[in-house]
């Protein structure tokens, strides 16, 4: 995806897999994170040339459905137009199964605890970002 040397964390596309190296599974296994599994996959380079140690992530993890009606509408400026963005991401506390790393029921938005941000960080794992779920802003043109 873009970069001349293989990075440890790699999405392909929205509501796709997520693949993860070596690096990554053995990170979340010594922190005996819960909340997901692993599936083969295989993973070429930019020639064509196999690179081994990838793995796709499921998130196993569960909450219920996101709560739209918990969130803020507010504009956002653009250089070409003025949008409105749905500013946060909230779910039923009560209905999170616990896992450290989860997924709501209707969304493919994957949510981790932060301890699992803060040991991903720790490690410098390239290519995983995060962002506080009340901070979150999904495009929204009302």
């Amino acid at each position: 995806m873009g970069s001349a040397q293989p990075v440890e964390v790699i999405w392909a596309t929205y509501a796709a897999p997520i693949i993860v190296s070596d690096s990554v599974v053995h990170l979340l296994r010594s922190h005996s994170f819960t909340g997901w599994s692993l599936y083969d996959v295989t993973v070429h380079g930019k020639q064509g040339e196999l690179l081994p140690g990838y793995h796709g992530l499921a998130i196993t993890g569960r909450c219920g459905a996101i709560d739209w009606s918990k969130g803020l509408a507010e504009p956002k400026v653009y250089p070409a137009r003025v949008s409105t963005v749905w500013k946060g991401l909230f779910f039923d506390p009560a209905s999170w199964d616990g896992s450290d790393l989860f997924v709501p029921t209707n969304g493919n938005y994957v949510c981790v605890v932060e301890a699992v941000k803060k040991a991903v960080k720790k490690a410098k794992v390239r290519n995983a970002v995060f962002e506080a779920l009340d901070q979150f802003e999904r495009s929204w043109d009302l």
